[in-house]
């Protein structure tokens, strides 16, 4: 059977209730070789918690990664702001095995293709310089090198950062392993021959390392500093009459940021208020990849989220607190008639991330 066909019928057997699911990675193509594995990405309905296992189906090597539609969005979001685009391309460029959802799956595949197609950006700034020091750092140790050991680990480091960096100022999308010299291939052929035929001669790759730090602006060790955390900077007051609300609503609810990027500089923390009418509830949601720290200050709030499929509610009293993880679809809810809920919100980012949801399934 082909590839396509037998993943197909993997997805059949293990997964009958998937949402959509693709097959992708080498094994769709001419490289495709004897120890070549299915790639499978399955998007699962509500999943709480996403996997990846590696097993053996009908004599197949399989490599599953297993999500819902929410930690599969994030879980791509992490990965291109690594510049790395494996489950992304797995997506995009795969087959698709089901969809139930009417379209999802090629609208997925139609959007990440894009957003693969536009590269990843050119490395710039600080990372940029950083990028330049390690690998003119690195040239410092190779010309230094005397033990045989070391001077073959110092080559091999060098090889792969100057194929790094030179994805980097291509404004290409990195790899790792075979799919680091694939993408370099694809970039620049002549800088990958180039690289295989210097790996064991510590003059000549000193040489194409160079012509690859050219490229970014030179050689950086002299001179070279990287700022460390600011200390000892001044307090910030928020009055209570200087709360915002230009920030990221749901419906049934009013939040307001006291603490933010914006009115206080915070690199790693949100605070602010979160005001539901009377016999209100907010649409679902979830916040991302912010963990949540609530306080009720008054009224009696409920949050509602899933547990094991089912709906569950904690009711809330003033001087309670509540702990809302990454990702996990919740709303709150205002059963009091007359009086509105008011609560303290603290999210560990800068921003107040909200992403509506159609229901508590994600």
């Amino acid at each position: 059977m082909d590839p396509v066909s037998v993943a197909r019928a993997l997805v059949d057997e293990l997964f009958p209730g998937a949402l959509y699911a693709f097959v992708g990675g080498s094994v769709l193509t001419e490289r495709r070789t004897s120890t070549s594995d299915l790639d499978v990405v399955v998007v699962l309905d509500g999943l709480a918690v996403p996997y990846r296992e590696s097993l053996r189906w009908h004599g197949w090597p399989v490599e599953l990664y297993v999500h819902s539609e929410t930690s599969l969005n994030a879980y791509v979001d992490r990965d291109l702001a690594e510049r790395k685009p494996g489950v992304a391309r797995m997506c995009a460029d795969g087959a698709v095995l089901v969809d139930r959802t009417g379209g999802r799956a090629s609208d997925l595949q139609t959007a990440l293709g894009e957003r693969l197609a536009a590269g990843p950006g050119d490395l710039a700034g600080t990372r940029a310089e950083r990028a330049r020091y390690g690998l003119s750092d690195l040239l410092d140790d190779l010309a230094g090198a005397t033990d045989p050991g070391e001077q073959l680990f110092i080559r091999w480091q060098v090889v792969q950062e100057t194929a790094r960096l030179a994805l980097d100022v291509g404004g290409r999308w990195r790899g790792n392993g075979k799919w680091l010299l694939r993408e370099l291939r694809e970039h620049d052929p002549a800088l990958a021959d180039d690289l295989l035929t210097a790996h064991s001669d510590p003059a000549l790759l000193t040489t194409v390392a160079l012509g690859v730090l050219e490229r970014a602006g030179g050689r950086l060790w002299e001179g070279y500093r990287a700022e460390g955390d600011s200390f000892h900077l001044p307090l910030r007051h928020i009055a209570s009459d200087a709360l915002s609300g230009d920030t990221t609503q749901s419906a049934g609810m009013r939040r307001m940021a006291a603490i933010s990027g914006v009115t206080a500089g915070s690199a790693n923390l949100w605070m602010g208020q979160t005001h539901v009418a009377p016999a209100t509830r907010s649409s679902d949601h979830h916040h991302g990849a912010s963990e949540t720290a609530i306080y009720v200050v008054s009224g009696s709030p409920r949050f509602v989220f899933l547990q094991d499929g089912r709906e569950r509610r904690i009711e809330a009293a003033p001087g309670d607190y509540v702990y809302v993880p990454p990702y996990t679809p919740h709303r709150e809810e205002n059963p009091d008639p007359e009086r509105e809920a008011v609560v303290v919100i603290a999210r560990s980012t800068q921003e107040a991330i909200v992403v509506n949801l159609p229901d508590l399934k994600g």
